[in-house]
């Protein structure tokens, strides 16, 4: 019997830890929402699906949806932002679509800029594109962690 109630009471601390962990991450990514969000006109009506944190927790990435100068939504568009911070102070440093990226490394292309050779580049952009970890593709079995939608 007492092996019993010491196997339970191990079970609740552990089902406590998965739940403040859950939370911290959902804190986590609350604020980087609310922060990306800022940036667009219509902060409220920007909406997020697929999120996922890289496992060192230092990069969001998804998809967001926001509307545009008529009020109509734009439709959903890949994003990475840079993390700092932890919890719910955690600011989001820099945000990149899909449609940045690209456009960044069309200009750069053209104008001389990519130095790279056609390995880094292809590294780069799986890294910022993909919203892969570097680490990931150095074949570190470590990915990235899915924060759960608020249903």
């Amino acid at each position: 019997m007492k092996t019993v109630i010491a196997i339970s009471a191990c079970l609740m601390a552990l089902a406590g830890c998965q739940d403040s962990e859950e939370q911290r991450l959902m804190k986590v990514a609350n604020a980087a929402k609310k922060s990306i969000a800022a940036r667009y006109k219509d902060p409220e009506a920007v909406v997020f699906k697929d999120l996922s944190l890289d496992w060192q927790q230092q990069h969001i990435c998804g998809e967001l949806n926001a509307k545009n100068g008529y009020g109509g939504y734009i439709g959903y568009e890949m994003f990475r932002a840079d993390l700092k911070g932890t919890g719910g102070s955690t600011v989001v440093t820099n945000v990149r679509t899909k449609t940045e990226m690209l456009e960044r490394f069309e200009a750069d292309s053209a104008a001389g800029r990519l130095t790279a050779s056609d390995a880094e580049t292809a590294r780069i952009i799986a890294i910022e594109l993909l919203c892969m970890d570097d680490e990931l593709i150095k074949g570190s079995t470590k990915t990235s962690i899915k924060i759960p939608d608020p249903s």
